[in-house]
Formats: structure tokens, sequence, C-alpha cells
């Protein structure tokens, strides 16, 4: 009995919005997302990735790289540390989702489409710009929140103003969580080339 009501006190308190406690400030002039995108040539990340599905965890390591051509287009490449290809995604200059390769076993329409919606929050494409909202957090920093046609994106900086996480959340909790650092071995993903 005692092991019921501590299971059902997790679980009514894992019901809440970690988002509720944002204060909402006034939105400012400029365009959040031309702050927001990302303005490089080449980036190579260190990357790790460990996730669930239903009972089945999974971990990655590899290489992230991102590049963007001179017609504007943009790939994103993911190779472990070997040079086995997992993927290799492209966008064109009207922001068309295309699939250079994919690993056969990684070949499954719901994940593809799960990085590729993981991808355009990580690079600021096809956002709403009409549903911008700007709050801050208890711990001071500033959040840029976007609606998504399920849920929302946050976008989180640290008070120096550099971006420090990407949420993709619904009302009750996170659902995806990207945190961007540099050189710092115990953060997941860091950029190797700055």
């Amino acid at each position: 009995m005692r092991y019921f009501l501590f299971i059902s006190f997790l679980l009514f308190a894992s019901c809440g919005s970690p988002y509720k406690s944002l204060t909402q400030l006034t939105n400012g002039a400029k365009s959040e997302q031309e702050v927001l995108k990302p303005h490089f040539k080449t980036a190579l990340y260190r990357c790790i990735v460990d996730g669930k599905f239903l009972f089945k965890q999974f971990h990655l390591s590899g290489l992230l790289f991102f590049k963007n051509d001179a017609d504007t287009a943009t790939r994103v490449v993911f190779q472990n540390e070997l040079g086995v290809t997992y993927f290799d995604f492209g966008w064109n200059k009207q922001d068309r989702f295309h699939v250079h390769f994919i690993m056969d076993k990684m070949n499954k329409p719901a994940l593809i489409k799960t990085l590729k919606k993981d991808f355009e929050l990580l690079l600021v494409k096809n956002i709403n710009t009409n549903s911008r909202q700007r709050f801050q957090n208890k711990a001071g920093q500033n959040v840029i929140r976007f609606g998504l046609e399920k849920g929302f994106v946050y976008y989180i900086y640290n008070k120096a103003g550099r971006l420090e996480r990407i949420e993709n959340a619904d009302e009750k909790r996170t659902v995806v969580r990207m945190v961007l650092t540099r050189r710092c071995p115990k953060m997941r993903c860091h950029n190797m080339l700055s």
C-alpha cells in the first residue's frame, strides 16, 4: 500500500507543467527568429544521443556535421567515430526536406519524421513566427517560445545571452531537450570547431 501511495505521488507530481513559473515579457521589436537562426558555413559537433522508446533504450555517438552550401541549402550528416554514416539529410533554399542517405536499420518513416522535426527546431526552420512569446524563468534566463503544430518549442538563453537549451514540450512535459555547450566533457553535445 505504501508503494502505491509513493507511485501515485510521483505520477501526480510529474503531471505539472515545467513552464508554469515563466514570467511573460513584452515582445521585442527585432525578429527573434532571425536572432535564433544559426549563421554558419560549417560546424562539427561531438554528440552522444541517449534515448528510450517504450522498453527499449538506445545509445548513439559520433560526429554531427552541419554545412550551408553556396545556394543556401543546408546539410546535416551524422557519422560514428569510424566514419560509418547514420544519416545525411538536407534542406534546399525553400526549406524543403530531402533524405540523401539513411542507414537501413534507421530507415523508418516515424524516425525520419522525428529527426526532421528535431533538426528543424535546432536550425530554426519552418517555425511559426507569429506565435512568438518572450518569458523569463526563475533563474533569470530569457526564454523565447514558438507554437508548433503540437506543443511548443522553447529557446532558453543563459544570462550572458548565449543559447543554452532548446526544449520541445507540450502542456504537461518536456518531450525533447537539446543542451548546447562548448567543450564541456559532462555535456552531451559540444562544438568541435570553436
